[in-house]
């Protein structure tokens, strides 16, 4: 008997249709549903995300506090991650609740602002405060997020770079004038750091790729880290930067402030049917556009 818990889209009438659907079929076979609008996820053996990227993502924030095994269902285009399709979804939680399902492990970031930072008002929705998820209070440079994709400073002035200070375990390394840096787990290579012209990873991989976005006359080549490493960037003088985590902005960094990135310290799992080996988890990617 599993206690299995439901995030859909609010958005999408089809997903919370599905949702619906979904804990009818779990109480059928003596299992208990649990919505998690309120983001209550104690007592849940797994979790279920219906809908898109965001409604996943946002999920993995929930659960990554409790290591919580998720399972994504594709009503959007985030990819692999959401390997189960809505016609197959009874099919996925018989296999889930009966055991015959494994729990894949990626690697995520963690990522820490200091200096003059602005939060947008999105921001918030995904920090945690000095390792407590539930807490609003602290000390601003304690404030944390987690990226299980990536992580990008990137300029807020249309037609001008900005320039970013990196340095690798607090060694200075390059000084980019561009239109960004980013820093992708090996899961979200094959997303903005593959547009970006960076390499793919192996999505079991605990490493991390730092990228330059469209560098100015400087070094263009990324650079792969080992996941017990740590990489900063730096906006230097005179232009902001925008500071974004998984596709969602978060905030914006003045001249001075510093983004330190570095592997989390627990692997984010998710529920995985092993349907298809990585060759062809990379050639559906680079067909479809689709996450790995």
């Amino acid at each position: 008997m599993a206690t299995v818990g439901i995030l859909a889209n609010p958005h999408n009438e089809q997903a919370g249709k599905l949702a619906a659907a979904a804990a009818e079929w779990l109480i059928s076979h003596g299992h208990h549903p649990r919505t998690l609008a309120a983001g209550e996820l104690d007592g849940i053996d797994f979790a279920l995300s219906i809908g898109g990227d965001g409604t996943f993502l946002r999920l993995v924030s929930l659960a990554y506090p409790e290591r919580i095994p998720i399972m994504g269902v594709n009503f959007g285009r985030l990819g692999y991650l959401l390997q189960v399709q809505p016609d197959d979804l009874n099919k996925a939680l018989a296999a889930a609740v009966s055991g015959q399902s494994k729990v894949e492990e990626r690697t995520a970031l963690e990522v820490r602002v200091s200096g003059d930072v602005v939060l947008a008002e999105s921001g918030t929705e995904f920090a945690f405060f000095d390792g407590d998820p539930t807490s609003a209070a602290g000390d601003p440079d304690q404030r944390w997020w987690l990226a299980l994709n990536e992580v990008v400073a990137e300029k807020t002035v249309p037609g001008h770079t900005v320039r970013l200070a990196t340095a690798l375990d607090r060694d200075p390394f390059l000084v980019y004038a561009a239109d960004g840096v980013l820093v992708a787990t090996a899961t979200g290579s094959t997303a903005y750091n593959l547009s970006a012209g960076g390499p793919v990873l192996a999505p079991g991989l605990r490493s991390m790729v730092v990228t330059p976005i469209a560098p100015h006359l400087g070094f263009d080549r990324s650079i792969v880290l080992e996941g017990d490493q740590e990489v900063s960037i730096t906006v230097l003088e005179t232009r902001p930067a925008v500071l974004v985590v998984d596709g969602r902005e978060v905030g914006r960094l003045a001249p001075g402030g510093t983004v330190t990135c570095r592997a989390a310290r627990h692997p984010v799992r998710f529920i995985s049917f092993g349907q298809e080996r990585f060759a062809g988890r990379l050639r559906t990617a680079l067909v479809d556009g689709r996450d790995l």
